[in-house]
């Protein structure tokens, strides 16, 4: 409870400092709204010229990049500047400051660096829920509604996961930007139905990088599909758990790394 509360007090004087600027919020934030917005228009247009994606509809991909523009907010709130900073952090030797709080590090690192920038991706990515279930004609009843909380939650945790498990090598490596790199690359594949892709691929991105419980497993409970591939259905219902699974691990190697931590004396 003790730390909910600093939390709270940190986010407070993150969006108090927003509001010293607030034409600049603004600025920034239209243009986010103004970019994704031009995004779903392309896909839109893209997949509606060629009638659809295999057995996936326009609004069914839709769907599909709504539910990880969602996560990836959600995910952006919290953990985006903490663990994408943590390089250069480590390298000029700041991320000593994490060290001398009363206050566990990784909560303090997730505190002070909480971000207000992601409030165009929820709002786009809302919007684009909302308009795609009105399309299909999907009515939510209030078990599914609970349970699309819990997996839009899950995707932002599988994020979160991979944020961190992208950038806490930097512990051990001098620079890992490829390794963050290439978490934007894979998190591109799931903008459309992994099943468009050869095995390998879909395996990977289940099994190996499970970017594909973002959207593409939960997506289906409420779509009533059934393009599992070579996979089980169970794995509509694994999104939390993958996510979870995910930060957990991210945590133990942050704590491993500080184990190993050496500053540069900076």
């Amino acid at each position: 409870m003790r730390y909910a509360s600093l939390y709270l007090d940190f986010a407070a004087v993150q969006i108090k400092a927003m509001r010293e600027y607030p034409a600049a919020f603004a600025i920034r934030s239209l243009a986010k709204v103004v970019g994704f917005t031009a995004q779903v228009c392309i896909t839109y247009l893209m997949i509606y010229r060629f009638g659809g994606v295999l057995d996936w509809s326009t609004f069914e991909v839709l769907l599909l990049f709504s539910m990880n523009i969602i996560g990836y907010g959600l995910a952006g709130f919290f953990m985006f500047h903490p663990f994408t900073k943590l390089q250069q952090r480590i390298l000029d030797g700041t991320f000593d400051e994490m060290l001398t709080k009363p206050l566990n590090p990784f909560f303090y690192l997730c505190s002070r660096d909480f971000s207000t920038g992601y409030f165009a991706n929820l709002f786009v990515g809302v919007a684009a829920l909302v308009v795609s279930f009105s399309q299909l004609d999907i009515t939510l009843g209030a078990f599914q509604i609970l349970w699309l909380i819990v997996v839009l939650l899950g995707a932002g945790m599988i994020h979160s996961g991979f944020f961190m498990l992208t950038n806490i090598p930097s512990f051990w490596l001098v620079k890992s930007d490829a390794i963050d790199g290439l978490r934007g690359t894979l998190e591109s594949f799931i903008r459309f139905p992994i099943s468009i892709y050869d095995t390998w691929i879909a395996v990977m991105l289940t099994y190996i990088f499970p970017f594909a419980f973002v959207n593409f497993f939960p997506a289906q409970y409420f779509l009533q599909m059934d393009d599992f591939m070579i996979f089980p259905p169970i794995l509509i219902f694994m999104t939390p758990v993958v996510g979870g699974t995910l930060m957990l691990i991210g945590y133990a190697l942050f704590q491993l790394g500080i184990r190993n931590y050496k500053s540069t004396g900076s």
